[in-house]
C-alpha cells in the first residue's frame, strides 16, 4: 500500500484551508457575539428606564382611574341627595298648597259668615229701631 504523495499534499492542503477557514468564521463569530453582547448591554441600559417609566404612569393611570371613581361616587351621592331635596321641595310644596287651600276655605266661611252676621245684625237692630218708634 503504497499512498501517493500528491493524494497526501492534496489531503494536507484541504486540511490547511479547512483550518484556516475554520478560523476565520471563529474570529468573525466571535466579533458578531460582542457586537450581539454591546446591542443586548445598550437595549438593556436603555430598557431600565423606560421600563421605571412605565410603572409610574401605570402607578399614576391607576390613581387616576381610583380618583375617577371617588368622584364618579360622590357625584352618585349628591345626586341621590338632590333627588331627595327635589322631594322634600316637593311634599313641602304640596303641603304649602293644601294649607293654603284650608285658609282659602276658612277665609271664604269667615267672609261668608260675617256677612251673614252683619245682615243679621243690621236686620236686628232696623227691627229694633222700627219697634222701638211705634210704640213710642
Amino acid at each position: 500500500m503504497d499512498t501517493n504523495p500528491i493524494f497526501l499534499g492534496v489531503i494536507a492542503l484541504a486540511f490547511i484551508v479547512a483550518v484556516v477557514i475554520f478560523i476565520v468564521v471563529m474570529v468573525e463569530l466571535r466579533g458578531a457575539i460582542k457586537r450581539l453582547k454591546e446591542l443586548v448591554r445598550t437595549t438593556e441600559s436603555s430598557l431600565k428606564p423606560t421600563l421605571v417609566e412605565l410603572q409610574q404612569t401605570l402607578k399614576s393611570v391607576r390613581t387616576l382611574a381610583d380618583n375617577i371613581t371617588n368622584v364618579t361616587e360622590d357625584f352618585q351621592v349628591f345626586s341621590d341627595s338632590v333627588r331627595g331635596v327635589g322631594a322634600n321641595v316637593k311634599n313641602v310644596s304640596d303641603h304649602v298648597e293644601r294649607l293654603s287651600e284650608f285658609v282659602g276655605n276658612i277665609t271664604s266661611t269667615t267672609v261668608a259668615e260675617a256677612s251673614g252676621l252683619k245682615a243679621g245684625i243690621k236686620t236686628g237692630f232696623l227691627v229694633f229701631l222700627k219697634n222701638l218708634f211705634r210704640k213710642g
